[in-house]
């Protein structure tokens, strides 16, 4: 339910951006939208941000895609997501044209390990609602593989202390790890964990108003709605070990930031990371019905006014590099 009287403030208060969304998003009011258009995409800031979307030629890094920096995919298109651009924008278009060729020349036979990068670019796109055939076949590829593996509710995924004492060639840094991931988990389901990009953009397939895609959704957000996922997967889910011998740092799970004590999370955690991550797992039912939403919920109406805005700790709102999973770009 919009509050029109926290609308009415904002439009008299907020900036370009927050104004563009206002109308756009919450009111609907399209012909007002489209009127501040070009002042929204002359925005100094926001004119930074698409620069930084759209790479140099040749790129000036070697992984564009997934990094800190704000010229990476990850951070740069979820800051104009902020900003309320959208894949109806030519500039928009444009901008992550090299990311879009990149993803539908990627060539290996599907496996979500192997297509790591072209499956978080095609949560990313969806997210502006850059619509294109292969960006659905990969994230509908991803989803069955998750399915697959949550469907089992199986968190015993590490190896026992003695099975780790017969892996070979262990990479220094990771001598000490206890969490090496079996390789058979990854043989026979393939990269099957759901990490926080398949958060970001799956509920998009919710837009196919298909029950079986549905299901699988809903499925997944129950295997990491659980006191077990907390409890009994490492952060970052640990080593994965392959059968051939190699290793690799996962990464970017979708815990729930504060899952087990949201207030003393919220006072002494990483708060913009918990917000960033609370307004995209609202968009899943399920997720709305856990005791963290209702705490979560209930914590921040201490920070309500009489106009029904809020005023939150200027801490929670963090502008500086870093990675935006992790609540940089606030």
């Amino acid at each position: 339910m919009i509050n029109h009287k926290a609308c009415e403030w904002l439009i008299k208060n907020a900036d370009i951006p927050i104004l563009y969304r206002i109308f756009r998003e919450l009111l609907h009011d399209i012909k007002t939208a489209k009127k501040i258009e070009s002042e929204l995409l002359e925005n100094p800031t926001v004119l930074s941000w698409i620069k930084n979307l759209k790479p140099n030629i040749p790129p000036q890094h070697k992984s564009m895609e997934h990094g800190s920096f704000d010229f990476c995919f990850e951070n740069a298109i979820l800051k104009i997501i902020n900003f309320g651009l959208h894949g109806d924008l030519p500039q928009v278009v444009d901008a992550v044209n090299f990311y879009v060729h990149n993803m539908k020349n990627t060539v290996v036979p599907y496996r979500k390990g192997q297509l790591f990068f072209a499956i978080l670019i095609s949560n990313l796109l969806s997210m502006v609602d850059i619509k294109d055939e292969k960006t659905l076949q990969y994230m509908l590829g991803s989803l069955d593989e998750m399915y697959n593996f949550t469907k089992k509710k199986n968190y015993d995924i590490y190896l026992s202390k003695e099975k780790i004492t017969e892996l070979t060639r262990i990479p220094k840094i990771w001598k000490d790890n206890k969490n090496f991931i079996k390789p058979k988990i990854t043989k026979e389901l393939g990269f099957s964990y759901p990490l926080i990009y398949d958060i970001l953009g799956m509920h998009k397939l919710y837009n196919l108003k298909n029950p079986h895609v549905n299901k699988k959704i809903d499925n997944i957000i129950n295997y990491i709605s659980t006191d077990e996922f907390h409890k009994k997967i490492s952060d970052g889910y640990g080593i994965l070990t392959e059968e051939n011998g190699t290793y690799h740092s996962m990464g970017w799970d979708p815990k729930y930031p504060g899952w087990c004590n949201v207030t003393d999370y919220m006072e002494k955690g990483n708060v913009p990371k918990l917000l960033f991550f609370a307004q995209y797992i609202v968009k899943y039912p399920l997720a709305l019905k856990t005791k963290w939403f209702r705490d979560l919920m209930n914590y921040l109406e201490k920070y309500r006014t009489e106009r029904s805005t809020y005023i939150f700790l200027k801490e929670w709102m963090k502008e500086s590099s870093g990675d935006a999973v992790h609540g940089y770009h606030m």
